[in-house]
């Protein structure tokens, strides 16, 4: 059986940041992902 995982609740800054160091940085998504504490399918939704 799966676990569900709790949502998590991100201010408007945080998802603003992500977004930009996921477009604009030479660093791989899934280890932005990683640095930021999320899932590296989130950033590509």
């Amino acid at each position: 059986m799966k676990r569900k995982q709790k949502q998590q609740n991100h201010t408007k800054e945080f998802k603003l940041e992500a977004v930009r160091l996921a477009e604009y940085s030479d660093r791989p998504k899934t280890q932005i992902a990683e640095k930021l504490g999320i899932s590296d399918i989130t950033l590509y939704k």
